[in-house]
């Protein structure tokens, strides 16, 4: 096999964005254990339940074929249940009045997937919804950027980004939807926890 073969180049990609995403999670999950950041417990919790049933519901479409575009979601939904453990079992989370919102829309995404078992259906509810249960942490994040700021955000941000890259190669848009919906959130992430927070210190 050659070394510029296309099929080494996506799975050099893909195992990028994997190592990434793991490394990301890592040093959230890292700062939470330590105290240096908050977690809201529920909205991990609901985002990883979001993000695995959005799983279930595309593999089950593909008659449960295992599809390597998915592993990347797959380790984000268990990345935010590890990070929203860590927090409730080290006691370092905060909670907030739309947090239980998060729990709610990943219900209510599950019952969509028993209800109608369509992969598209359920992925689109679960972006709006991760969208939705997302506005308390922007919120936050814009309040108070420096107490956000961690280098988990450019890591997922360039992870997804490498995701995104290697479905263009066999290119889905049901693969590439939480992908393109990630590259936006952890982009403003980014950009509100390193680039705004920066601004505010430099104006104090």
């Amino acid at each position: 096999m050659k070394v510029d073969d296309p099929g080494i180049l996506i799975w050099m990609i893909k195992i990028t964005a994997y190592a990434l995403v793991v490394i990301a999670q890592y040093r959230m999950i890292s700062r939470v254990a330590t105290g240096r950041l908050k977690a809201v417990v529920l909205s991990w919790l609901g985002w990883s339940m979001l993000m695995g049933i959005s799983v279930v519901a595309q593999l089950q479409a593909d008659a449960w074929v295992w599809d390597w575009n998915l592993f990347s979601v797959l380790l984000s939904a268990t990345g935010c249940l590890l990070i929203g453990i860590t927090g409730f079992w080290t006691g370092n989370y905060s909670r907030g009045k739309g947090d239980v919102l998060c729990l709610v829309a990943g219900l209510a995404c599950m019952g969509v997937f028993f209800l109608f078992t369509d992969p598209w259906i359920t992925t689109v509810l679960a972006i709006l919804a991760d969208l939705l249960v997302a506005i308390p942490m922007l919120e936050r994040a814009f309040r108070d950027p420096a107490g956000h700021r961690t280098d988990a955000w450019p890591i997922v941000l360039l992870a997804w980004t490498l995701t995104a890259t290697s479905i263009l190669f066999n290119f889905s848009w049901l693969h590439m939807l939480w992908p393109l919906y990630l590259i936006g959130f952890t982009g403003l992430m980014t950009y509100l926890s390193f680039f705004r927070a920066a601004s505010s210190e430099r104006r104090a």
